[in-house]
């Protein structure tokens, strides 16, 4: 099993790789997508931000990186390990400091704690509750695993912010599809009633369950329509 790199250990902090990787990332994410987004004073100019999104496609992390780089911040995914051996993509998620996430291993949990010290170094962690892409074939999100949970409630100083997004279509088909992408974001989750509570099962269900909501709210914003009655899709872990 491959361990998990501190991020105090790989972090290069040079002005020119920074600015290159916003540039990069911008450019990249104009080319993917349509991205259509309001500024919000909701996320915070400075100091550590979590971001917690839905999960439609796999190239819809880009919008989400476009919103983040226009409020003139960077963010760091935590992002399926396979994703970091393909070409080009893999290179410049190494390169830009995003977070390998070992799924199924022991070694998952070492992507929290890479996150953690992301945040403890006052930067921006995205991290998609869902922990897949959307499985319910609306695209509502679905249910959510407790890893967002765990982080926020054990960094109870760190802002959660809420960000719902509607347009991008799974699969490979829609790949070269270039979708628009309309993106919400929402005032900070209040998970002060569960704060510090990380290893408390009922209380890492009951934040992620508010997480969701507030989610799946404002994908119903960003889409300009709410969703019927939702169909019951399982969580298949808790990563």
């Amino acid at each position: 099993m491959r361990a998990v790199a501190t991020v105090k250990d790989n972090l290069k902090p040079k002005a020119l790789k920074n600015a290159a990787g916003f540039t990069l990332v911008w450019v990249t994410a104009k080319i993917a997508h349509r991205v259509r987004f309001t500024h919000s004073a909701h996320l915070p100019r400075s100091g550590p931000v979590l971001i917690v999104a839905n999960h439609l496609s796999m190239s819809e992390a880009l919008a989400v990186a476009r919103l983040t780089i226009g409020h003139r911040r960077f963010p760091h995914f935590l992002a399926m390990a396979e994703v970091f051996s393909w070409p080009v993509v893999g290179t410049l998620a190494r390169w830009t400091g995003q977070i390998p996430v070992e799924r199924g291993t022991a070694a998952a949990a070492g992507s929290l704690q890479a996150a953690a010290e992301r945040l403890e170094l006052g930067q921006v962690v995205v991290l998609y509750p869902e922990g897949q892409l959307t499985k319910q074939p609306d695209l509502r999100p679905g249910p959510g695993r407790t890893g967002a949970a765990r982080l926020a409630l054990a960094h109870p100083q760190v802002p959660v912010i809420p960000i719902g997004q509607w347009g991008p279509r799974p699969g490979n088909r829609h790949l070269w599809h270039r979708h628009t992408t309309r993106l919400v974001v929402g005032a900070p989750l209040d998970l002060s009633p569960w704060a510090g509570r990380a290893d408390d099962p009922e209380a890492v269900r009951a934040a992620t369950d508010l997480t969701m909501s507030t989610i799946t709210a404002l994908v119903e914003i960003a889409r300009g329509e709410e969703f019927d009655e939702p169909t019951p899709v399982e969580p298949t872990g808790t990563q």
